[in-house]
């Protein structure tokens, strides 16, 4: 779904990457949940709840990691 808005706003669909980031999101969605208030306002629980059953099944890196750079890679180009 890449392209496609996240629900009814105009942001651009970032799809959860890491288990570290569905860690995340799944406990603001349990905050939410609880009826308590969130620590990112600016998405739904609607959002928060298809964000989190698109990853559901998936495997998941521990983390993200961002390309790497091959100029860089190397300790001889220090």
């Amino acid at each position: 779904m890449p392209g496609v808005g996240c629900g009814k706003s105009k942001r651009k669909h970032t799809p959860i990457v890491s288990e570290k980031q569905q860690g995340f999101f799944g406990a603001e969605y349990a905050r939410r949940k609880a009826g308590e208030e969130g620590r990112m306002p600016g998405i739904t629980k609607a959002e928060l709840k298809s964000h989190l059953e698109e990853s559901a099944g998936k495997k998941l890196p521990k983390h993200h990691s961002p390309p790497t750079n091959p100029k860089f890679d190397s300790p001889d180009k220090y």
